[in-house]
């Protein structure tokens, strides 16, 4: 049942995930957009892996990895009780959510951590289903006890991200990503939405700031908080649990298929995944399946255990080749948060300490101002507003009061705006992008067909793919004046045609169409494409949808003719997978 990881990893071909590598602490935040799937039990890791393995230097430092933790599994050991588990300092990122309940927020991801403990130390309160019952089935199997404490860090955090000494390793929108420098050494918890599986992580982490990211919809256990919920049947925090197992070296349960296993001794060989909670003694290769294996595609309630092999694997993997976490543990993690205590505080949402506000509202709109105001700090030194149409650049309001008013907006218009705090050790990270539309016009998410039909006409089609809250579309003209733009639009509309007409005169413009995941709007979730037509139907421009984040293209307008500029686009190299 031995299977190489590098043969796994060969036959893996799908691309899903780029990884974000830059410490984002005071960086860009990209557009707060959190579109809704139906998911079965799907975790990315494998298309993960292979885009981190087609970095060389990434591959390089992985190989190195593996090659300690193949030294360290030929010395095999007698397992001893755990008298003493090894430390893992934990930091939980939530991310892009509105509204956020920070003290709920903080209890769920608590929660979540004492999920794992009780998961992996083998104490979760359904373990008697294996021992009851399922245990008679595999008689060569015993369920795993890995010898590890994961603990919510409370002391020496990476400075700019709003948490203090004494208080949890939990951010809420002050990152973005997958991995984030400042938190290397930590396994990072990343929450995010709209992540297109149930989560990724990869197989062998670093501890360079990397870790497991989690649909917000699979995070945690119980009632959840606002729209950071989990949902039946993947409501009891085991997605974690299988995510966090990746990160620890486990493969899927079922490797690449009968005879091609996990690279675990005591995992019987397994076709493929299995999904709901099937019946005992189902077979796929001459041998009952562990379904109820963490490492499989089953519900939550109906997965309860690793095996002895995958403890071991990761134990071996945490101690050959994760020793920066082992190191980190020290310093961060204080006995209180080691007995579970996580630090006590408001995850750097507070107003009690120079941060980035707490919460922010925009009112009073018209069709040309707006009145903008957020929670302040005590020791801000001044604050700074951000205000723009997509696609142009940023315009910034310093202002020494927690509120600002903007006039001179354009009506009928959708803007966007962060907001960030000028503190003694420089500016904190940005509030996470938020819209609001000045008064007047029409919807621009619905059709519109009400426009005159003079010689400076000119219709907008785009037809969308199943997926479109990740369609956007702008006109900028010669100087980066915004002209029009549309979107984001409905999910599970495949096929629908939105449409805007608009007014172009004697000018050059160019006309990007957008998808925030990053593979297009053709052709892997349908036929999508975008075009401009005049009162004559004439295409003037036209993106056939088969792009990677962006299609641009330039064209001017000269009286009743028109001539076309440059195209430039993000070329998709390779289909992105959303389930596996």
């Amino acid at each position: 049942m031995q299977k190489s990881l590098f043969f796994i990893l060969s036959l893996v071909t799908i691309f899903l995930f780029t990884s974000c590598t830059d410490d984002l602490g005071g960086g860009e935040y990209q557009e707060d957009i959190q579109p809704t799937y139906s998911l079965r039990k799907s975790c990315a890791s494998h298309q993960h892996m292979e885009n981190l393995l087609s970095d060389p230097e990434y591959k390089k430092q992985y190989d190195n990895r593996i090659a300690s933790f193949n030294k360290s599994k030929t010395n095999t050991f007698e397992k001893a009780l755990c008298n003493s588990p090894t430390i893992i300092p934990v930091a939980i990122h939530y991310q892009g959510v509105n509204n956020p309940n920070a003290s709920c927020l903080i209890d769920l991801a608590k929660k979540q951590v004492d999920i794992l403990n009780a998961d992996f130390q083998g104490k979760n309160s359904d373990i008697n289903k294996w021992t009851s019952n399922a245990s008679s089935s595999f008689p060569s199997v015993n369920f795993g006890e890995t010898c590890l404490k994961f603990c919510i860090a409370d002391q020496n955090h990476p400075s700019g991200y709003g948490v203090s000494n004494g208080q949890p390793a939990i951010t809420i929108n002050k990152t973005q990503g997958d991995q984030i420098n400042a938190w290397s050494g930590y396994l990072n918890i990343y929450v995010q939405f709209g992540t297109g599986a149930l989560g990724y992580a990869p197989l062998g982490g670093a501890g360079n700031g990397d870790g497991v990211v989690i649909e917000a919809t699979a995070f945690g256990a119980g009632s959840g908080c606002g729209s950071v919920r989990p949902e039946n049947p993947y409501d009891l925090g085991r997605t974690t649990t299988h995510e966090v197992g990746h990160y620890l070296l486990l493969d899927h349960i079922w490797g690449d298929g009968c005879g091609q296993d996990d690279d675990v001794a005591d995992t019987p060989n397994q076709a493929t995944d299995n999904s709901g909670c099937p019946s005992l003694g189902i077979q796929s290769c001459n041998s009952s399946d562990l379904h109820m294996n963490y490492m499989d595609y089953t519900n939550d309630a109906c997965m309860y255990m690793f095996t002895s092999g995958q403890s071991q694997r990761m134990e071996t993997y945490l101690a050959s080749s994760l020793s920066n976490l082992i190191h980190k543990a020290s310093s961060v993690c204080s006995e209180a948060a080691q007995n579970g205590g996580g630090g006590n505080g408001d995850g750097g949402n507070g107003d009690t300490i120079c941060d980035t506000p707490e919460s922010n509202s925009v009112n009073q709109i018209t069709q040309t101002s707006a009145y903008f105001n957020w929670t302040g700090s005590d020791d801000a030194i001044k604050y700074q507003l951000r205000y723009r149409v997509q696609g142009t650049s940023w315009t910034k309001i310093n202002t020494t009061s927690p509120e600002a008013t903007v006039s001179d907006l354009i009506p009928n218009t959708t803007y966007q705006y962060r907001i960030r705090t000028r503190c003694d050790f420089g500016w904190t990270a940005q509030t996470v992008i938020q819209t609001f539309t000045t008064e007047a016009g029409n919807n621009e998410n619905d059709d519109d067909d009400s426009g005159n039909t003079s010689s400076n006409s000119f219709k907008v089609e785009i037809t969308l793919d199943d997926f479109g809250s990740e369609t956007s579309w702008f006109i900028v003209d010669n100087d980066n004046n915004l002209v029009a733009q549309g979107g984001p639009y409905r999910d599970g509309i495949n096929g629908r045609v939105k449409s805007k007409n608009i007014e172009l005169s004697n000018d050059c413009y160019t006309f990007v169409i957008e998808d925030y995941y990053g593979d297009g709007i053709c052709c892997d979730y349908g036929d999508g494409s975008a075009r401009i037509v005049n009162t004559n139907r004439t295409v003037i421009v036209e993106s056939d949808g088969n792009f990677g984040t962006y299609d641009e293209l330039n064209f001017c307008i000269e009286g009743s003719s028109t001539k076309l500029g440059k195209r430039k686009k993000d070329v998709k190299k390779k289909s992105l997978a959303r389930k596996r």
